[in-house]
């Protein structure tokens, strides 16, 4: 019987939320056999991020670039490919469940409506935040998905994803593609577990650009004021709801769940 080992690559970890994760998986993983693999754009943000222990190896993938479909193939799945060959032949025990969580992304510009777009910007958007994402799902179930390793893959959506704001119109369409291409893979991949979890509006950089730039005076109020309340969540918070999910693992492969829907 092969012991428990189990890969946890994370986008976006070298900073705000997608750093935050990394922690909370490294401070809950005691015993079994652990992989981090942490991928950013910032190579010295990523290298200060050390969370390596006696059960946990921790390593990096930075100078990540996800401006479309190839750089995505070849900046970061191709790099996991090369760990991967490496560990088996040093004989690094088998991955035995590996787990993708999609974390980067950005909000696009908030002080325009749709009508107020460039063709430039929506489709730099689109490559970033859709085509990237896309290649990475893809490549990351062509890599894994043999048979022989359990596969999880999460997306970190967001409430826009399932309910419509104005002023919000690429981030929302692109959270919303998102979302349906891991309900497709649910339906295509019966043994694959996908799962978009909404973290909640969190008290982080990119909550902060959100309701600084939002053209909407209702959003940006809201935003402001639950700021000043000390209501936003807690980074901390949000990923130990996430990891609660991973670790208990029933819920409806493919389904969109929110950190407010979490008991």
């Amino acid at each position: 019987m092969l012991l428990k080992h189990t890969l946890y690559v994370i986008t976006g970890a070298n900073r705000g939320f997608g750093k935050v994760i990394a922690e909370t998986i490294a401070k809950n993983t005691k015993d079994a056999k652990t992989t981090l693999v942490l991928v950013g754009r910032d190579a010295s943000q990523l290298e200060s991020v050390q969370l390596g222990t006696d059960t946990i190896a921790c390593h990096h993938i930075s100078n990540a670039n996800l401006n479309g479909a190839t750089e995505a193939q070849e900046s970061v799945i191709d790099q996991l490919d090369k760990l991967l060959k490496t560990w088996r032949e040093n004989d690094v025990a088998p991955i035995t469940h590996a787990v993708l969580i999609n974390n980067a992304g950005s909000i696009g510009d908030m002080s325009k409506k749709v009508a107020e777009y460039t063709t430039t910007e929506i489709q730099e958007y689109i490559n970033t935040n859709v085509i990237s994402y896309s290649a990475l799902v893809t490549g990351f179930l062509q890599l894994l998905n043999n048979g022989l390793v359990k596969l999880t893959i999460v997306n970190i959506s967001s409430i826009v994803a399932v309910k419509a704001f104005p002023y919000t119109g690429l981030y929302s369409t692109g959270k919303a593609a998102r979302d349906m291409l891991l309900q497709i893979v649910a339906t295509e991949e019966p043994s694959v577990r996908t799962l978009n979890y909404a973290p909640g509006p969190l008290d982080n950089e990119m909550q902060k650009a959100v309701r600084e730039t939002v053209g909407d005076a209702e959003q940006r109020e809201l935003y402001t004021k639950l700021k000043d309340e000390g209501k936003l969540v807690k980074m901390e918070d949000s990923a130990s709801k996430l990891w609660q999910l991973l670790l208990k693992d029933d819920y409806t492969s493919g389904s969109h769940i929110d950190y407010f829907d979490i008991a």
